[in-house]
């Protein structure tokens, strides 16, 4: 009656028809983001918007200290976790009479190190761990143990050959413990430190050698093929062991076999590596803990 044309009909107000679902689908995707950003934006200040939802506030981790003590602390935790290993090897009771009595003599050995790196732990201020290194004896220990006993519930078959694998499982962490006390020497800030630590260091890597030489044979198991640039021959899927691995120590994780071949003739394999900061010995962690 006025002349004037028809409103359009997105224009309409509160009286208008119900507003579409696709409508308010857009309108409450939008609340929700402003909330979120609203939010986000949020202060501290009284009457202003919070947080969303029930997340607790992120905490800053604790600054730990990587010193001298950590590092000895860390290696003497490894003597005492090889002296473990050692006790569960000799407790299945099928090695020789000479791999008896060699383990034996690394256990008089090893029993004295780890005497040994707890009065230098104490010499550079520190406090003596004299207990198994816990991430070792959690994480890594019995998965290998596993592969001798088998476990039905898990389809792992036991081993077809306890006496070759305890061995090889012998000959790993005496190679790691060697090749973290190399790690170790260039981390450790005095010379009598390195000095000390590289002695004992070198001890390890006799051991491997003396295992892998008693384990593969004469002359097989003196030098790898690897020094010679050729490749290594392992037809029935067991890793050969070597006295010299390679023209320098390797501190590069150490590869096993272990257990029967599947039935695509391959054996379990895995490989044991030296410490990291995860599995180090800080100040303050007790054996209790």
């Amino acid at each position: 009656m006025t002349g004037l044309p028809d409103p359009d009909p997105s224009d309409r107000g509160p009286t208008a028809e119900p507003m579409s679902r696709r409508g308010l689908l857009k309108v409450g995707g939008l609340t929700v983001s402003l909330g979120a950003l609203v939010a986000a934006c949020g202060s501290e200040e009284e009457g202003a918007p919070g947080r969303v939802g029930y997340a607790p506030v992120p905490t800053d981790l604790p600054t730990v200290t990587v010193d001298d003590a950590v590092f000895l602390r860390t290696i003497t935790s490894l003597e005492y976790s090889i002296l473990d290993v050692y006790a569960m090897i000799q407790s299945y009771g099928v090695l020789d009479e000479r791999a008896d009595a060699m383990i034996d003599r690394f256990v008089e050995d090893h029993t004295r190190q780890a005497g040994g790196m707890a009065e230098l732990t104490t010499s550079v201020g520190g406090e003596p761990y004299e207990c198994a290194n816990s991430w070792y004896a959690e994480r890594i220990i019995p998965p290998l143990f596993e592969r001798i006993d088998g476990n039905e519930a898990e389809e792992i078959p036991p081993s077809d050959d306890p006496a070759r694998d305890l061995l090889q499982i012998a000959y790993a962490f005496e190679s790691m413990l060697g090749a973290t006390y190399q790690q170790f020497v260039e981390r450790l800030t005095t010379p009598e430190l390195r000095q000390e630590v590289v002695t004992y260091g070198a001890e390890e890597v006799r051991h491997a050698a003396a295992i892998a030489i008693l384990r593969d044979g004469a002359p097989e198991a003196y030098i790898s093929p690897v020094v010679f640039g050729e490749e290594i021959d392992s037809p029935d899927g067991v890793m050969p062991l070597y006295g010299v691995t390679g023209h320098f120590g390797s501190v590069g994780p150490i590869e096993m076999t272990l257990g029967p071949p599947n039935d695509a003739g391959t054996r379990f394999n895995t490989a044991l590596q030296t410490p990291a900061d995860n599995s180090y010995v800080y100040e303050g962690e007790s054996c209790e803990a």
